[in-house]
């Protein structure tokens, strides 16, 4: 599963190569239609998510794009979620140039919940899940709760989740978990100011970072931390750290570390080579300065 709770998403040898890593625009947006219950193809839907769309307390209704069919309550915040599903997923899948996505034109499935008692029986019904889960990802299904008080931050949790949904349908190896939520937050800060035409400045989204989640418990952990102050580290140490490789480091070095990670090359060993770290604390050196 993935999201925010997000277990995880593949990347690609050739990410950034276009898309919004390194600038590019968004185009235009496809057309979303509405369509009856019955024309909803179920297809690649699991068990849970099989008798979520059977609910009838749920009264979905459905929209469907290009890529995504959406099951929804409130027409205006879904017809939004189209759009931008769409815009983010072109730009998305402009990072992997070098792949193809491996599941069109069969379509992802987006739940949106807008109250806080259904998205509970979601997420109490769901094994793994853990409790402070406000969007998950669980392979080509997303789980999005309409949450935030501001369009800005329901948007900018979208692109989160879009990261994870996206890349899932290009790729299947996984990523360790600093950098499979690394990527989705930087697609968080970044996307939805750039669907906007908004420009965002590389210090004003990587101000200093207090406490950091130290880089041997970061880029060894296989799940995420038990206390949510610690989860919130975790998150923010992860996008820090995948800014710095971004954008602090050679590119060059960016695209052979990943080439090797989806090779199946150990991750740790492969970051630590390519960027000529002789050890940890040599790259926790290096990453302070652009963290202070």
């Amino acid at each position: 599963m993935s999201g925010r709770r997000t277990a995880w998403i593949p990347a690609a040898a050739g990410l950034a190569a276009a898309g919004l890593l390194f600038g590019a625009p968004f185009a235009g947006a496809r057309e979303a239609r509405d369509i009856p219950f019955e024309a909803v193809d179920r297809g690649g839907l699991g068990p849970h998510d099989l008798a979520i769309l059977d609910q009838p307390g749920f009264r979905w209704k459905h929209l469907q794009t290009e890529h995504f069919i959406l099951h929804y309550r409130q027409k205006m915040f879904a017809a939004r979620v189209a759009r931008l599903a769409e815009q983010f997923y072109e730009a998305i899948s402009a990072d992997l140039p070098k792949l193809r996505d491996r599941i069109s034109p069969r379509r992802s499935h987006i739940f949106i919940f807008r109250d806080a008692r259904d998205w509970q029986s979601v997420v109490t019904g769901r094994p793994g899940l853990e409790p402070w889960a406000v969007s998950f990802v669980a392979g080509n299904v997303l789980y999005l709760q309409e949450l935030g008080s501001g369009s800005s931050e329901k948007m900018s949790l979208l692109a989160h989740e879009m990261a994870h949904l996206v890349f899932n349908r290009f790729v299947t190896v996984r990523l360790p978990l600093w950098l499979n939520e690394g990527l989705a937050e930087y697609y968080e800060e970044f996307a939805y100011r750039a669907v906007r035409g908004m420009g965002q400045s590389r210090r004003s989204a990587f101000p200093p970072l207090r406490q950091p989640t130290p880089l041997a418990d970061l880029l060894e952990a296989a799940d995420y931390p038990a206390d949510p102050a610690d989860v919130r580290r975790f998150y923010a140490t992860s996008k820090y750290l995948t800014g710095y490789l971004l954008l602090r480091q050679p590119r060059d070095r960016w695209d052979a570390f990943l080439a090797q990670v989806l090779a199946g090359r150990d991750a740790l060993s492969a970051l630590l080579e390519t960027y000529e770290w002789a050890d940890i604390p040599a790259m926790e050196k290096d990453f302070s300065r652009f963290v202070r």
